[in-house]
């Protein structure tokens, strides 16, 4: 070989050595300036995560084995002094195929500093760390799970880390490494996170995640699909809430997912749309897709475009080949009744990769230092993903102008300052979506007016042209515009009205006085022409009394009564 020929094999070797990544340290420790721990615990507030203790795979560290012609060299660095740990791999079912002790100094499987964390095992690349080896007995996954002990409570920082998977010829494997649920410290809350983590979709899309110099302190990783919640109303479930919510649904990798292991999804389209709405006020969309995959429907209500709560959100998951059938009841998402008649714009589009990131007690994503993350779709090929957000849960009105963004953003996107004490904010977006041409609908329904007539005994009120006075239930029905029938009810209730009776007029004897009695039941309420609000009043001059009575039903009465006073004196009676 010439020197030149040998010039170039040394540069496309070194080329090469650059392509070859640990996985753990390497990824979430992008630089020796910004290192980062991985944070395994048995429980606590923030939950478990990585050890013997977790009893669900979302809480585990995962990795993959393509064939039992590949070896797994692993390593650690405990950040912490004293003691021993040890470390279990198993299968899904959780049998054990090899365990034993992690050492705390130099020997294999300890990894002493970041530049050979980040070499990776010295089997694979000249200058990395001594590993501990798994050989294994079979493909698939596996589980690595860290045993610090057995308390609730207990939890540890681990300061390198790394799995590595080598193929028969001892060359990396990249994107084997995963969790649900990864949980990090930056050791500080002025120590910005600059990583970048690869969730893997429901439909098999890969996004990446750069955090962008976000500044979390304790903090975990988890994707959905939904959010914080999975009550099937995305619309709710999507916005940021106080307290810990938080979910873990997809695989979320240190590296682009193995692409053998995970292959790509195909991009699904919307093929057809019917809508159906009858008189009853239902209506029905009938959807056609290509693929297995999810369906989003924006209900223009109000003219104004993107989505406002006076408009109507609806989703829902497909099925290829069949009419998948989706019903909304004419009510927008504030509560309100579309009226009869109303020009409506629907807007179906079929979503690849819908991902959700719900981070918990985030407390200083610095919203002046930090202007939020970077969201990239990796595979399959298509547009940057936009970002979308609903934070105004987390706040009293008037709402900050970037607590909300339904349009969607682009770029460095989602930044809150320090609004995430104890609280959990999700972000979200679609990595692919597939529209349907606009369909327009005149909304139409049956109406139905109810009208309540209460009147008391005695009283009358016209219903539809004749005066009633008891009680009944009256309706007519009539067309509408939409050729749907109007009906209008009323429904008449007498309510028992107050006794009243003040008695005939009366002459009083010079110098008498007589009682004026209205009492009724108790609660009534009274009020005389004197003024007085008493039940009874006494008089004893010339004039006309009059008493205003309501009950405690809201029914009144009225009487009245003349009062006469004499004015010649009685004749006095003489004795003999």
């Amino acid at each position: 070989m010439n020197h030149l020929a040998k010039f170039f094999f040394t540069i496309i070797l070194s080329f090469l050595s650059l392509l070859i990544f640990a996985e753990g340290t390497k990824q979430f420790s992008p630089t020796a300036g910004h290192q980062y721990y991985l944070v395994v615990r048995n429980g606590g507030d923030r939950g478990c995560f990585g050890t013997v203790a977790c009893d669900e795979i979302s809480k585990k560290i995962c990795f993959e084995v393509k064939s039992t012609t590949e070896k797994v060299y692993f390593g650690t660095n405990p950040n912490f002094s004293g003691g021993t740990y040890n470390y279990q791999i198993k299968k899904l079912d959780g049998t054990i195929v090899q365990q034993g002790a992690l050492p705390t100094s130099n020997a294999p499987g300890f990894i002493a500093d970041y530049e050979v964390a980040v070499t990776g095992p010295s089997a694979v690349y000249t200058g990395g760390y001594s590993a501990l080896t798994f050989n294994p007995p079979a493909a698939g996954t596996h589980i690595f799970d860290f045993d610090i002990g057995s308390g609730n409570n207990t939890e540890k920082e681990i300061k390198y880390f790394d799995i590595t998977v080598a193929n028969q010829a001892n060359i990396e494997q990249k994107g084997r490494v995963w969790s649900m649920a990864w949980n990090f410290t930056t050791t500080s809350s002025t120590v910005s996170f600059t990583s970048k983590l690869y969730p893997y979709s429901a439909d098999s899309v890969v996004t990446e995640i750069s955090f962008n110099g976000m500044s979390p302190y304790a903090f975990s990783v988890s994707c959905n699909m939904n959010g914080c919640n999975n009550t099937g109303n995305f619309v709710l479930d999507r916005r940021s809430v106080p307290g810990n919510f938080t979910y873990p649904q997809y695989k979320v990798f240190l590296n682009n997912p193995d692409i053998d292991l995970f292959p790509s999804g195909t991009m699904g389209q919307i093929d057809s749309v019917t809508v159906n709405n009858p008189c009853d006020g239902q209506v029905t969309f009938n959807v056609y897709a290509n693929k297995p995959g999810l369906v989003d429907f924006l209900i223009e209500v109000n003219g104004i475009p993107g989505y406002q709560i006076e408009d109507k959100f609806l989703t829902t998951t497909v099925e290829p080949n069949i009419a998948n059938t989706i019903l909304w009841n004419g009510v927008t998402d504030n509560g309100d009744t579309v009226p009869n008649g109303k020009y409506i714009n629907i807007q179906g589009t079929f979503v690849n990769g819908r991902t959700n990131l719900p981070l918990y007690d985030v407390e200083y994503g610095d919203d002046v230092n930090w202007k939020g993350f970077d969201v990239a779709l990796i595979r399959p090929p298509g547009p940057r993903p936009k970002v979308f957000w609903v934070d105004t849960l987390l706040y009293n009105p008037p709402y900050p102008a970037n607590s909300i963004e339904l349009n969607g953003c682009e770029g460095s996107c989602h930044s809150w300052g320090y609004v995430g004490d104890v609280k959990t904010i999700n972000t979200w977006w679609y990595s692919l979506t597939a529209s349907l041409i606009p369909v327009d609908l005149r909304y139409r329904r049956s109406n139905y007016t109810a009208i309540n007539h209460i009147i008391c005994q005695g009283d009358s009120v016209q219903v539809f042209g004749i005066w009633r006075k008891a009680d009944g239930y009256f309706s007519q029905v009539h067309t509408n515009c939409m050729g749907c029938d109007s009906t209008t009810g009323i429904t008449v209730r007498v309510l028992p009205g107050p006794t009243l009776e003040l008695g005939p007029d009366q002459v009083l004897c010079n110098g008498a006085s007589t009682v004026l009695d209205a009492t009724g039941p108790v609660g009534t309420t009274y009020l005389w022409s004197t003024g007085e609000t008493t039940p009874t009043i006494t008089v004893n001059a010339t004039n006309s009394y009059s008493v205003r009575m309501t009950a405690p039903n809201g029914c009144v009465r009225n009487d009245s009564v003349h009062i006469t006073a004499s004015s010649i004196a009685p004749i006095p009676i003489r004795h003999n």
